[in-house]
């Protein structure tokens, strides 16, 4: 911890503190375990549902303690998994999600193009674009200590003179403040296991008002929602109540749920129909914030349509795609949409499909 009296005082006024609290930690400055007291003080204001000041004080806490006093990382642990969640980790390790967007780079990358990034996070898409060739890559972080360990990654792996990392939430970078120009490539990963959670449609379309030409190439270009109804006894069925025990449960089925996870590769599923495009949004275009598709699946096999099982594909053109379509593993979880009343199909049978959304999520209903 750090100990001298003037910049343990600045560190304080910079946390911008209630008056009440910034009066309790300037009277215990001088103790030696402060952070660890920081750290404490912090869980008492989030068990009072007093979340800023929480926040604030497992910020100071760990600032203090510089990674000397692991007791405090782990008081302090919870911020962490607030606001850097684990996913971080699982989409650094999906190869077969960084090879998609290695090879979209290396095809539309040139020694002119200068790259634009929402969504730094460990840096890897950035340390990409500059690898397949860019002449520089922005790319932009709104949490500054995610932002800082970008900048480390980054030039431990010789790449600081030609990545810039904007330590800022996008809707807070200018054009000739934190960019010299507009960029003509734009690189994102804003998608989530919902396709649209991470706010892949407002977020592009800022890139494109105001950071990108006209001409910039979007990857991805488009992203889509895939997906085919499914029978059998998986994780649709765990959700649905009937005869058990000898006893009639199905009042209790108001509870189940609309969407849920079908875990890595989708777990045990019996597809009744194809794989069939439920919605798709092309980046490249005019981006409709609210809409609506209809779509029809043809049953290839009999059975009770338990669910839609529906997974993202991400479209980078010239042929390059990423699915995370069952039985694949990947960082992104396939979804089940647990149909209300379980229909019989035959095959060549239609189910017909209503699909609406907004800026953050699709919506999935049976149509009347």
């Amino acid at each position: 911890m750090t100990t001298d009296r003037a910049l343990l005082e600045q560190a304080v006024q910079a946390a911008n503190l209630e008056p009440a609290t910034q009066t309790f930690v300037e009277a215990v400055l001088d103790r030696a375990d402060l952070p660890r007291r920081l750290a404490k003080m912090s869980l008492v204001f989030r068990q009072r549902k007093q979340r800023p000041e929480a926040e604030k004080l497992a910020r100071l806490a760990r600032q203090l303690a510089a990674g000397d006093d692991y007791p405090v990382w782990v008081l302090t642990d919870w911020l962490e998994r607030r606001q850097a969640p684990l996913w971080h980790f699982g989409i650094v390790h999906d190869e077969r999600r960084n090879a998609a967007y290695a090879e979209a780079l290396r095809h539309f990358v040139t020694p002119d193009t200068t790259v634009f990034e929402i969504g730094t996070g460990t840096g890897i898409l950035a340390m990409l674009a500059a690898r397949a060739g860019a002449n520089h890559v922005y790319t932009c972080e709104r949490r500054e200590d995610v932002a800082a360990a970008a900048r480390e990654i980054i030039a431990r792996n010789g790449f600081a003179e030609r990545i810039t990392v904007i330590a800022k939430d996008a809707h807070q970078v200018r054009v000739g403040t934190d960019l010299p120009e507009r960029c003509n490539l734009f690189v994102a990963e804003i998608v989530d296991n919902s396709l649209l959670g991470e706010q892949v449609l407002p977020l592009t379309q800022l890139a494109r008002e105001r950071f990108l030409t006209a001409e910039a190439v979007l990857l991805p270009r488009s992203v889509a929602a895939i997906g085919y109804a499914i029978t059998g006894q998986g994780q649709a069925h765990k959700y649905r109540m009937g005869q058990i025990s000898g006893f009639d449960m199905t009042p209790f089925n108001r509870f189940t749920p609309i969407e849920i996870n079908a875990g890595k590769g989708g777990g045990e599923l019996h597809p009744l129909t194809a794989p069939t495009e439920l919605a798709r949004f092309d980046l490249d275009a005019a981006i409709r914030q609210e809409g609506e598709f209809k779509v029809n699946l043809i049953a290839t096999r009999a059975g009770e349509a338990q669910a839609i099982c529906r997974w993202l594909r991400l479209d980078f053109g010239a042929g390059i795609l990423f699915e995370n379509n069952p039985p694949h593993r990947s960082c992104w979880d396939p979804q089940l949409h647990i149909l209300p009343q379980p229909p019989l199909l035959d095959v060549g049978d239609s189910l017909a499909l209503t699909l609406q959304h907004d800026q953050d999520a699709l919506y999935l209903w049976p149509t009347a």
